[in-house]
């Protein structure tokens, strides 16, 4: 199935064949950012709420709040401006007060500015913040008039609501009306693009920036450098970075981790390094998540158990659940069970399925039944609602497990405890266009070619447990690899996108698929990017 086609606006595309034309950019370029507050009101007791961003800077929201409910009594009922509600209403979405946010859009009502487009915009944050999506969206649908501010609020709702696709979307359609899309707007988009792994639409956006002038500040160059890692171009990512003048703490995080996922980890560690000792900025709890899940792809225990280590003692980071994860999967993955279910022991927050399940396929590979089964337990323990969408994937491997020992009635009893899976779905761009893979899913409009392409493929790798015609429950990376060795002309890489962890099956086909077609496959599964060349893999089938 089709998702998104945006070939449609005509938006310069950036030069996929050159990389180096990213370095035309500007950055001495500047172009003011558009100002989209009314100017202060004359009283001057209403001065400190007129600009919508002034409550970014305030440490307690809940204060300004308050102070606001002070200034309702001191203006006794009187009439309010637009620029008085605005940021109030986004002291609200910070602290995600429904309530308080409910009884400032009563006051909008009141004082007839419910209509207005500042109020309107402010209003739509607030109710997506606090998850209220299709209130959000009536607001939206009932405006009468909408500025580029309230388009952008509407691709943050739609990526707070885990909805990517249709933020892109609302940019494409945003554009189509003639609004000219601000820095806000544009992180927004490259937001989605990087959430989704389309790395066409994320260069068209870039090339829109290099052809309007857009500034490359650090908040565009740092969204740019996520997209490209997140979109399979780590080498595109590298000159973006390259090049911005200024980087944050998060431009830093976002190289690292993409290093991190792309398996190029030693580049990972060196540019910590130069960003410790020769930039002298201090990292975050982000950046030791990146380093540790780099450790982790790579096998990396010695450094990953300093880094852990250096995270506490020098820089007094407290470990969070993610840190955890990422030390579980590291020993796990390395052999050391009994090592990891110790550390899971002396958590001093509660371990979720997530880590628990690491664990669990790791007692898988080692063949750990002892720990395998306390583990299982453990996760059985946990509340019901902490276990995501009802997952019951642990059964899963607990009946491989108990397959492989030969424990035929346990087998038997933990089959009967799975529920249903997850739906594995793949992503593939072909030029402007976004095509979606389903398992079970027959309705594509190449489905007819894709078919007698897979029993081609089937043939020509030599898998004899293939049986013709047997589509119902392949498995969707398979079909998009197909769908992209017929439409995706060499040596342009096959790219796609995997919202689960790729199986050991498929991650076998396409290993012997790139070599026997001599194509360069990419594929970033929920955990890392796997680059398939010459019937290798980057991973090392190390993941």
């Amino acid at each position: 199935m089709i998702m998104v086609t945006f070939s449609t606006l005509q938006l310069p595309l950036l030069p996929s064949s050159s990389l180096s034309s990213i370095k035309t950019i500007d950055n001495s370029a500047h172009r003011s950012s558009q100002n989209h507050e009314n100017a202060c009101p004359r009283d001057p007791q209403m001065c400190h709420f007129d600009r919508f961003d002034h409550v970014n800077d305030v440490q307690n929201p809940s204060q300004f709040i308050e102070k606001y409910r002070e200034m309702v009594v001191l203006q006794n009922g009187q009439f309010f401006s637009n620029t008085a509600l605005a940021p109030v209403l986004k002291a609200c979405s910070k602290i995600k007060s429904l309530h308080a946010g409910k009884q400032i859009h009563a006051q909008a009502i009141k004082f007839s500015l419910s209509f207005d487009v500042y109020v309107q915009t402010s209003l739509m944050s607030m109710y997506s913040s606090c998850d209220q999506y299709e209130t959000a969206l009536k607001l939206f649908d009932q405006m009468p008039n909408r500025n580029v501010v309230t388009w952008t609020a509407l691709m943050d709702l739609y990526l707070n609501w885990d909805q990517p696709r249709r933020a892109v979307a609302v940019f494409c359609k945003m554009l189509r009306t003639g609004i000219r899309p601000d820095h806000f707007s544009i992180v927004s988009a490259l937001a989605a693009s990087a959430r989704l792994g389309i790395l066409n639409f994320g260069r068209w956006i870039h090339g829109y920036i290099i052809k309007d002038g857009v500034e490359l500040s650090v908040f565009i160059g740092t969204a740019l450098v996520d997209m490209y890692c997140k979109g399979g171009s780590i080498d595109e990512a590298i000159l973006v970075f390259d090049l911005l003048s200024k980087k944050s703490i998060q431009t830093w995080n976002s190289m690292i981790h993409g290093f991190s996922v792309h398996g190029r980890v030693i580049e990972a560690l060196e540019l910590f390094t130069k960003m410790e000792t020769e930039e002298q900025i201090y990292p975050n709890e982000i950046t030791f998540v990146g380093l540790l899940s780099g450790c982790s792809h790579k096998g990396l225990v010695e450094e990953g158990k300093a880094y852990f280590d250096k995270m506490q003692k020098k820089y007094r980071i407290g470990p969070t659940i993610k840190h955890y994860g990422c030390m579980v999967d590291l020993l796990g993955r390395a052999g050391l069970i009994v090592e990891a279910f110790e550390m899971v022991k002396k958590m001093p927050i509660p371990p979720n399925a997530i880590i628990l399940g690491s664990l669990l396929s790791a007692c898988r590979s080692q063949n750990n039944l002892v720990v395998a089964e306390r583990v299982s337990k453990m996760i059985g323990e946990i509340e019901e609602e902490s276990l995501k969408n009802g997952d019951t994937s642990h059964y899963v491997i607990m009946s491989n497990i108990y397959s492989r020992a030969g424990l035929k009635d346990k087998m038997a009893k933990a089959r009967m405890k799975i529920g249903k899976k997850p739906k594995g779905v793949s992503v593939i761009e072909r030029g402007s266009e976004v095509h979606e893979f389903a398992v079970g899913d027959a309705s594509h409009p190449n489905w007819g070619e894709i078919k007698l392409k897979l029993n081609e493929i089937m043939e020509k790798i030599g898998r004899k447990d293939w049986e013709e015609g047997n589509f119902v429950n392949i498995h969707s990376e398979k079909v998009a690899t197909a769908f992209g060795l017929l439409k995706i002309n060499n040596p342009s890489p096959v790219k796609i996108v995997k919202n689960l962890r790729i199986c050991e099956d498929c991650h076998e086909v396409l290993k012997l698929i790139s070599g026997v077609y001599d194509r360069e496959l990419v594929v970033r599964d929920c955990t890392r990017f796997h680059r398939f060349r010459s019937g290798h893999c980057s991973c090392k089938d190390y993941w």
